[in-house]
Parts: C-alpha cells; sequence; structure tokens
C-alpha cells in the first residue's frame, strides 16, 4: 500500500504542471462539440502521459515521435477540414498544437506558450457559450492557469498563499473590468468568423418526417422572447413561432426550395420591397414589440411570432426580411445575440410572387401515394370551394382515430399513404406533410412552415421556447392570402392549449422516461430549474443584451445629449478612476500593528506626560521615564502614571489578571490623568 501512495505522491514543484494538465482537460471537454474524436482523445492522453511523466520523466515520448503524431494530425486534420468547417477546423488545430508541445515542455518558453494557448482556446469557447455558467466555468479555468503561473515562478510559496493571491488579483481585476464594460464602445467585430458545420442545433433546413419528434426530445433552449408588458403576450394558442418555410418535396423529405432561394437572390439584387420590409411602416394599434435572444445555432434563420417585421434600427445584427414571410440575419448566429421585432397580429401572410409561389407549391411528387391522390381527387369532387377541400381534410384528422406520438413507425414506402391510410400515428411534421401533399394533389397551392409553437412563462412578460416546442404546420394559398391549417389541433388540442407535455399524457406517453423524468417533476428540482433559468435569462439580457445601443441609452440617460466634448470628458474620467483604483492597489502602505486596549491607554498617558513636560522619552523604560519628571508633575498625577504602570505590569506578567477589567481601569486612569495636568 505504501508503494501505491508513494506512486501517486507527487513534489510540490510539480504543482504547475499537474494544474496545467487538468486546466487543459477540463478546457477539453467544453470544447467537445467542435472537437472530433481522435483530437479529444489525443489531448486527453496528452495530460495523462505529462502528469505519468511527473514521476517516470523516460516514459515521455521522444521528440521525433512527437513530431510524426504533429504530420499525422496534419494530414488528418487536412481531410477532415471540410467537413466540419473552417472555425472548428482552426479549433482543432490549435487543441491539436497544445496537447503535442504538452508532452515537450522543458523550458520556462514553452510553460508560457501553453498557458497563452489556454487563454486562447477559452476565448474559442466563448464563441458559442456565452451563459453564465459557461462564464463561471471559464472564469475557474482561468484561475487555475493563472494558479499554475504562480507557482511555477515561485516554487518555494505555498498553494495557500498563491491561491489567496491569485483571488486577491482577480477580485481586483473585477471593478476595473466592469467599467471598461460600460463605457468602452461597443465595436462590431473587425472581420466575420467563419462559420462552423458541426454546431448546428435545433430546427434544419429540410425536414424528413420523425426529425421534428427526435427534436421534442431535447430540452434545450431555442429562445427567450421579452415583451414589455404581461399583457402584450399573445395567448398560447396563437404563438406561432415562424422560421422556415418548406415547398420542395421529394417524396420523403420537405426542404427549402432552391427555385425559392434563386427567386428571393434575383428580389434583393433589384431591391425590390418585400411585404415585411413594406409593412415596417403601418402603425397599428394592436403593433406589439418584444426582444428575442437567440441561442446560437450557426444558421442564419430567426424565429419570430406570425407576422413580424424586424426592429434594424436596434439591432446590432441586420435582419432581412423574405418574400417568404421568414426573416434572415446578415450573418450566422454563432453565440447568443439579442434581437428586437414588433408582431404584426392583424397582418395577414400574402402571396408576394403572384404566380411563382402558385405554381411553386402546386408541384407533386405523383410517382408515389396513388391512394392519397385518389382520395384529394375524391374531395374535390366532393366539395365545392378549396376552403371546404381543406376542412374536409382536417376533419379526417379528427374523426380517423390518429394518434400523436413521439416514436412512430418507419414508413419508407409510400409514407404519405401509409400515414393516412395505415399506421394513422405521428408527430406534427407527419400530419402537416401529409395535409399539404393532400392539399397539392387536389390543385390547391399548399407548404409547410417549421418553427416553434407555444412558450413557457418565465415572468409575466418573459417566454422562454425550447428545442421541444418545435412544431410544423400548413400554409395553403386561399385567393391571395396564405391561410394557416394546422392539423396536429384535430388530433391533440391540448398541444395548442397547453404544449407538448399535456398532449403526450393525453396518449399515454412522456417526453422524459426513467429516473431524470420523474426527478424533473418533483417541486425542489422544478424550483431550482427556474431559479437557475431566470439567473441564465439575467446574464443574458443585461450583459450579452448591453450592445452599443443600450450604452449610448445608458450615456444620453446620464449625460443628456451625446457631443464629442462629453465623450472626451467621459474617457478621461474612465482613465483616471482606473488610475486610482490600481493606485490604492498598489501603493505601498505601511500598516500600523494593532495595540491591545491596555497597551493603546498605557501609550497614550506616556504621550500626554511629554506633552505636558516637554521631556521626551526617548530609549528610557515607562518606570524610569515617569520617575525623571516626576518632579515636573503634581501629587495627583504622580499618583494616576504609577497606579497605570502598576496595572499594566500586573497584566502582563501576572496570569490570573483580567485584561477586560483591567483595559476599563487604565481607560479611567487615562481620563483621569488629562484632567489634573489641564
Amino acid at each position: 500500500m505504501k508503494k501505491v501512495l508513494n506512486a501517486f505522491s507527487f513534489s510540490p514543484t510539480h504543482n504547475p504542471m499537474i494544474l496545467l494538465c487538468v486546466a487543459s482537460g477540463v478546457l477539453l471537454f467544453t470544447l467537445k462539440s467542435a472537437l472530433m474524436l481522435w483530437v479529444l482523445v489525443l489531448g486527453v492522453c496528452a495530460c495523462i502521459v505529462r502528469i505519468v511523466a511527473l514521476k517516470q520523466p523516460h516514459s515521455l515520448p521522444k521528440v521525433r515521435t512527437v513530431n510524426l503524431l504533429a504530420v499525422l494530425a496534419v494530414f488528418a486534420l487536412a481531410w477532415f477540414g471540410l467537413s466540419i468547417g473552417l472555425l472548428d477546423s482552426m479549433i482543432n488545430l490549435l487543441v491539436i498544437a497544445c496537447a503535442l508541445k504538452l508532452m515537450l515542455v522543458e523550458k520556462k518558453r514553452d510553460f508560457h506558450l501553453l498557458i497563452c494557448t489556454c487563454l486562447f482556446l477559452i476565448g474559442c469557447g466563448f464563441i458559442s457559450a456565452l451563459s453564465i455558467l459557461a462564464w463561471l466555468g471559464y472564469l475557474g479555468i482561468l484561475i487555475l492557469l493563472l494558479l499554475a503561473t504562480a507557482l511555477y515562478h515561485g516554487p518555494n510559496v505555498s498553494v495557500k498563499h498563491s491561491t489567496k493571491f491569485i483571488i486577491t488579483l482577480v477580485l481586483q481585476g473585477l471593478p476595473i473590468a466592469f467599467l471598461l464594460f460600460l463605457v468602452l464602445p461597443q465595436l462590431p467585430p473587425l472581420w466575420q468568423m467563419p462559420t462552423s458545420k458541426s454546431s448546428q442545433t435545433g430546427l434544419s433546413e429540410s425536414v424528413t418526417p420523425g426529425d421534428i419528434a427526435s427534436l421534442a426530445k431535447s430540452s434545450d433552449l431555442a429562445f427567450t422572447a421579452t415583451f414589455e408588458s404581461a399583457s402584450d403576450v399573445p395567448l398560447m394558442a396563437t404563438r406561432y413561432w415562424r422560421a422556415m418555410v418548406m415547398e420542395d418535396f421529394d417524396g420523403k423529405t420537405w426542404s427549402i426550395s432552391n427555385k425559392r432561394r434563386l427567386a428571393e437572390r434575383q428580389l434583393y439584387l433589384m431591391n425590390k420591397p418585400s411585404p415585411l420590409t413594406l409593412m415596417q411602416t403601418q402603425n397599428g394599434e394592436n403593433n406589439i414589440s418584444y426582444e428575442m435572444i437567440v441561442e446560437p445555432t450557426h444558421q442564419t434563420w430567426l424565429f419570430g411570432l406570425e407576422v413580424s417585421v424586424p426592429n434594424n434600427a436596434l439591432n446590432a445584427v441586420e435582419v432581412r426580411e423574405l418574400f417568404d414571410h421568414t426573416l434572415r440575419a446578415t450573418v450566422p448566429v454563432a453565440s447568443k445575440k439579442v434581437f428586437h421585432l414588433r408582431y404584426l397580429p392583424d397582418q395577414p401572410v400574402i402571396n408576394s410572387i403572384a404566380g411563382f409561389e402558385r405554381n411553386l407549391n402546386l408541384v407533386l411528387e405523383t410517382t408515389n401515394n396513388p391512394r392519397t391522390q385518389a382520395w384529394a381527387k375524391n374531395l374535390v369532387a366532393k366539395f365545392e370551394t378549396p376552403q371546404e377541400v381543406a376542412q374536409a381534410i382536417m376533419q379526417h384528422f379528427a374523426n380517423q382515430s390518429f394518434r400523436y406520438t413521439l416514436e412512430p413507425s418507419a414508413m419508407p414506402d409510400d409514407p404519405i399513404d401509409t400515414f393516412l391510410f395505415d399506421e394513422k400515428s405521428g408527430f406534427c411534421a407527419h400530419y402537416a406533410g401529409a395535409m399539404t401533399y393532400a392539399l397539392r394533389a387536389a390543385h390547391i397551392p399548399a407548404r409547410m412552415v417549421t418553427g416553434y409553437h407555444g412558450g413557457e412563462a418565465l415572468n409575466d412578460n418573459v417566454l422562454q421556447v425550447r428545442q421541444y416546442d418545435a412544431h410544423a404546420w400548413v400554409e395553403a394559398l386561399l385567393g391571395e392570402q396564405w391561410v394557416r391549417f394546422d392539423p396536429t389541433s384535430m388530433v391533440a388540442p391540448s398541444r395548442l392549449a397547453y404544449g407538448l407535455e399535456q398532449a403526450l399524457l393525453d396518449f399515454g406517453e412522456q417526453r422524459e422516461k426513467g429516473l431524470l423524468g420523474n426527478l424533473g417533476q418533483a417541486e425542489l428540482f422544478t424550483q431550482i430549474q427556474g431559479w437557475l433559468r431566470q439567473l441564465d435569462y439575467t446574464w443574458s439580457k443585461w450583459i450579452l443584451g448591453f450592445d452599443a445601443n443600450s450604452q449610448s441609452d445608458m450615456l444620453e440617460r446620464l449625460l443628456g445629449e451625446l457631443s464629442t466634448k462629453k465623450m472626451t470628458i467621459v474617457f478621461l474620467s474612465l482613465i483616471g478612476i482606473i488610475g486610482v483604483i490600481l493606485l490604492v492597489y498598489f501603493f505601498p502602505v505601511t500598516l500600523v500593528p494593532s495595540l491591545a486596549p491596555y497597551q493603546r491607554y498605557y501609550v497614550k498617558s506616556l504621550a500626554l506626560i511629554e506633552k505636558h513636560t516637554n521631556t521626551k522619552r526617548g530609549n528610557d523604560s515607562p518606570s524610569h521615564y515617569t520617575q525623571k519628571v516626576a518632579a515636573q508633575l503634581n501629587t495627583t498625577a504622580n499618583s494616576i502614571i504609577n497606579d497605570l504602570h502598576r496595572l499594566y505590569t500586573q497584566l502582563c506578567y501576572q496570569e490570573q489578571a483580567d485584561e477586560k477589567a483591567t483595559s476599563i481601569k487604565m481607560k479611567q486612569g487615562y481620563k483621569r490623568l488629562k484632567r489634573s495636568l489641564n
């Protein structure tokens, strides 16, 4: 046992390298979504090898071996780089370099290089993770790196003392960082961040029935919507958050039409205003302003209540309005972003490109699903108007014992026929896809819309929409307006009224199963979860939402109308305040040792005598000094100073003396001496 313990015990001089390896290992797992598996394994192995080498230096690989690993890693990264995107390739390359260098640390320069690389990787982590938990986690990693540096340069200093020193430095830096955050200009990035392909989350630009059902098992936050007041929050049934319009169907998968992409591009180059652009000039009584905090999707499409227009005067990232009434950011949402929108509940979704949209949404794949095509033709013969045909299809879902489920059966052949007439069991994408196909078969232009429905109230005026709120519905072109039909409401009306959880319970299912699912329903767990969500929302709104517009508004409230002169004064004042703070931190201060009360009154009494007699005490002992100046004092003063000397001596050299009682007596004696000398 003793040999085993010795094998795992390290010298204090090993602490810096151990801390560096621990910080690097934790940092790797925070970046795992961007790292390829073999890169993650290489990084973990490098940390383990470095720690083992502290006890067995001969176990470190040779320089030639590390160089060979570097060449192989570069070739592998070049091979896989195109599939993961430029941004993730850069992060993987940096991690590879860090891992290989970790096995070759010999000089001070190598150690400093690794510390700087880890700091850069922390910056990479902030690209996609900006929640308060991420900030606290990266702050912890930063403290570990600083502590490793402090121990490396001060090997004889205890870990406790170095930890206290580093924490003090971090706390001292917080006020300066806060001032700089408030006042320094919120500049846009100097260059565009390369996109990532491996970190796409949430909805996709193509939908195969079953995709949204898989997404509904995730509790990840999609976005948070903040309204100006509780009365502005729309009713649950009307909370349709529009994201993408699917107009192309190949028999199995719905996707955004390439013809639509081309048409949107041409119209944009021609500077044609979209319907949403024209709606921005309308100031209806029911227009509702709201703010969206969107989680990173690494995509440009956004969510908005149907129908919403962007308020680009407040947006840090410009938002474009497309002719299909959807919204697109000009750059991918690679981190949490705040967008300002206006909800126009009274505005319809109109046919904005006339015959193009009509013809595009009549295209039908006719080689499959013959029963659905025949059924649609019968409906056309039976009913006179497209509205009646659409309602008949909706009633079909209500009357034929359809089932709402997260686990539908696979339908590889003739999926629409199999779903409508055989299985009769599926999720929202099954219902929306089947109805869209049936409407087209009835020669009624129709398309599928994907987005989210619902949202959980965090506060009276705040809604949080999660991935399990993902939804799909149908739009049919009736006249010159796209009319929304939601066939899911005919099968599971509670899905729209109360949300996904209740709809699944109605059919005997649960979104989460097992121990964690039951734990999630516990009152204490729910309360803690609510606190964490509220904390994260507050952080996102006030810290991440503090952009250039917010900064300008804050300064205008404090200073009035901004001018060059005022801003110059602000910046100079900021520099002055930071200078004062640094002066307080680092100006040498001589600390006077604190005295016990009885010592303080004894010293003050001797000082009174010096002042009264104008005779300096110098190096004389207290008793010798009082005897020397006794002739210059009156009888009362001599008696009092002798009593004080006796009390002081008793307290210092007799264990039975009561310090508190003696201090009181010496305080009284000091006051009497002061009166006797006046």
